[in-house]
């Protein structure tokens, strides 16, 4: 009996569990399932849900902060420019709030999305393993090697940016890249 029990405990918490995964390249978001056009992308290294899985899209719950001032990205965190996913700005997106923001910090919010179905990965720990050994093996060509701690995360995009032509890095390697530095900065703040 105490097998059963344990077991019907299992199977039950497992069927609640979320599908909570993460992407290491570019993904592009649109309003509807059956829609062509692309109204956003989610960017590599961030957890996103998976809710439904229709042929080859997925509906998906993003969760992040929205900045009054740029009301078209969901970032990371309610403080830093740390982008999760962006959208077109003449797009009606919506959004639901988790909680509001005080004090100069953003709302959380969550959106609901279709996305490109993919091959997602249940952690991200290898995909930022990659993006350390990618910027570890391309950035330190011309001058010694930037410490991830060097910038704050605001300003690691533009640095990054700015000398990426110099190097092998892939183009669809160069967000995960970004989002590995911006989520080491100096001055990185944890949800």
């Amino acid at each position: 009996m105490k097998k059963i029990l344990t077991s019907l405990f299992v199977l039950a918490t497992f069927s609640l569990a979320k599908n909570i995964v993460y992407s290491d390249e570019i993904i592009s978001l649109y309003l509807h399932q059956n829609d062509t056009k692309v109204v956003g992308r989610l960017l590599p290294t961030n957890a996103f849900e998976i809710l439904e899985e229709q042929n080859a899209k997925v509906l998906v719950k993003i969760n992040g902060y929205l900045n009054p001032k740029s009301p078209s990205v969901i970032y990371f965190n309610n403080s830093q420019r740390i982008i999760v996913a962006a959208f077109s700005k003449n797009i009606k997106l919506n959004f639901s709030q988790i909680k509001k923001g005080k004090n100069g910090k953003w709302d959380k919010v969550s959106i609901k999305i279709w996305a490109d179905k993919k091959d997602f990965f249940k952690d991200n720990k290898k995909m930022l393993s990659r993006a350390k050994e990618l910027f570890s093996n391309n950035c330190g060509i011309c001058h010694a090697l930037h410490s991830e701690k060097e910038f704050s995360a605001n300003a690691w995009p533009a640095v990054f940016k700015s000398m990426v032509n110099r190097t092998g890095i892939d183009k669809k390697d160069q967000w995960l890249i970004i989002e590995y530095l911006q989520k080491n900065a100096k001055d990185f703040k944890i949800k």
